[in-house]
């Protein structure tokens, strides 16, 4: 079993990309609001470190969070929504596109176990 966890700050390719893994068989996605580093920075510290302050400009401080999604898929699922995901998003090369992974699991509870 995989975790799968695609962050993205496009909100506006997180229903399109869920009701894509549902139709491709995909059940038990979760959305979760998430806040990047430098966001988080620019909110919370008037002094934050020097490495940051060149990149505050480009932090959009209307937009209060990213989007995670997590969906445990078996391990032979995990291309095929990987797929779905960048069929809907694209690639995720390009800067300012999201990020996507999958972490192993070695035990779970609440999961349908086919």
């Amino acid at each position: 079993m995989q975790l799968l966890i695609h962050i993205t700050n496009h909100e506006d390719t997180v229903n399109p990309i869920m009701g894509k893994l549902l139709e491709e068989g995909f059940h038990g996605a979760t959305i979760v609001d998430c806040e990047g580093m430098l966001n988080a920075i620019n909110q919370d510290s008037v002094d934050a470190p020097s490495i940051f302050g060149g990149l505050r400009k480009f932090v959009n401080p209307d937009r209060q969070t990213n989007k995670m999604i997590l969906l445990v898929l078996k391990d032979e699922e995990v291309s095929h929504a990987i797929e779905v995901i960048h069929g809907i998003a694209g690639t995720l090369k390009l800067p300012n596109t999201g990020i996507l992974f999958t972490v192993p699991i070695t035990r779970w509870e609440g999961v349908a176990k086919d």
